[in-house]
């Protein structure tokens, strides 16, 4: 899985990932965006999955949902269970790397600290 952050020019933090994880980028961007007391509380989440004191986690964002266990991390938006049953949306499924994805839980914790790294954490 390869990424890369950065600023825009209005100064806002962005995440792009490689192809069948950019939901990462969009999840990162715009349901974590800035907020390092979340940040921490989902690096703690994975020191407990880790040290088997928690079978997992779930997070609910404005726009997508983040659940950990202790071997993956899914990223799924809640646009693709609002529409679970429009026939008019299946030619769309092409674009279903942006709206859910999956990573190993080792994976996700070393973005998670990369990120932290770059908002100044």
């Amino acid at each position: 899985m390869e990424y890369t952050f950065g600023r825009d020019d209005i100064g806002r933090y962005f995440a792009e990932f490689s192809m069948g994880h950019e939901a990462f980028g969009r999840w990162l961007s715009e349901e974590l965006g800035q907020e390092r007391q979340r940040l921490e509380q989902l690096l703690d989440a994975i020191e407990q999955l880790r040290n088997r004191q928690i079978r997992e986690y779930r997070l609910d964002g404005s726009e997508f949902s983040l659940e950990l266990d202790r071997e993956e991390v899914r990223v799924r938006a809640h646009s693709l269970d609002d529409n679970a049953d429009s026939t008019d949306l299946e030619d769309l499924h092409l674009y279903d790397d942006e709206l859910e994805a999956g990573c190993g839980l080792d994976d996700f914790r070393d973005v998670l600290v990369a990120w932290r790294e770059l908002i100044g954490g």
